[in-house]
């Protein structure tokens, strides 16, 4: 079974991505028309709508000389079925841990404290929300988890955190030292972020729609990172693994049916 995996240069993952399939004794090829599977990124095609992302490489010369058995692994692409493997559930557990200490990176060097007694508040209890939380506590960080669901809130007190429904937010939002926020939806208005202390730190780490109004954050004077591309930044090696053994794990299942 031959892989084609694109995206390398673009995301420093993908290098890995195609190392891993290697190491398992899989061939790697650079030839479209002899692929059997294709790797794409998490954005199949870049903003310009022509080029595989974050490369030279012209999305649709490539994909019209693979043949058309092959099985196409990506999150997205123009005209083609896939298979997903960012929703792949080993996958979302890999991903969020990368993403998860991607951003505990960004916050160490933003931040003028230590994550050990820090008063920390972590929006979302998703996979990224509940590994972040489970290592800031591990580090003697205090640790306050925001939801919107009761099961979200029992997770964090039974994990032995504080919990605080995220329409409250704005009432705790004053103590806290470092603030992460995991949930791709607008959940922290004008009054939230003005909460903020000028001595904190607002880390932004959710994929596609932040959960602030990035302008309005500069606007108040908000102290804010925004990641982006945790994994690929900070765990390519790590995250690009999880990429390949999730698409393993789909293409067998794909070709049992």
């Amino acid at each position: 079974m031959k892989f084609l995996v694109l995206g390398i240069g673009g995301d420093a993952r993908y290098g890995y991505v195609a190392k891993a399939l290697t190491d398992d004794g899989y061939t790697v090829t650079k030839d479209p028309a002899e692929a059997d599977v294709v790797v794409l990124p998490f954005q199949a095609v870049g903003p310009d709508g022509i080029h595989v992302w974050g490369t030279d490489e012209v999305y649709a010369e490539i994909m019209a000389k693979v043949p058309a058995h092959a099985l196409v692994c990506g999150a997205n692409a123009p005209d083609r079925e896939v298979l997903n493997y960012l929703q792949e559930p080993g996958m979302k557990y890999f991903n969020g841990i990368c993403t998860a200490e991607g951003a505990l990176t960004l916050a160490m060097q933003h931040s003028k404290k230590t994550i050990w007694n820090s008063r920390c508040l972590v929006l979302g209890n998703g996979h990224i929300g509940n590994y972040l939380s489970q290592i800031l506590r591990n580090m003697g960080a205090h640790v306050t988890q925001a939801s919107r669901s009761v099961e979200g809130l029992s997770h964090a007190q039974a994990y032995g955190n504080k919990s605080v429904h995220l329409q409250d937010v704005a009432k705790v939002i004053p103590e806290q030292d470092i603030i992460f926020n995991s949930i791709p939806a607008p959940v922290l208005g004008e009054e939230e972020l003005k909460a903020v202390r000028k001595d904190a730190v607002l880390v932004e780490i959710a994929a596609g729609r932040h959960g602030f109004d990035l302008d309005l954050a500069k606007e108040l004077e908000v102290p804010f990172v925004v990641g982006v591309k945790l994994p690929g930044n900070f765990s390519p090696d790590t995250a690009g693994r999880a990429i390949a053994e999730s698409v393993l794990r789909l293409v067998a299942a794909a070709k049992a049916e």
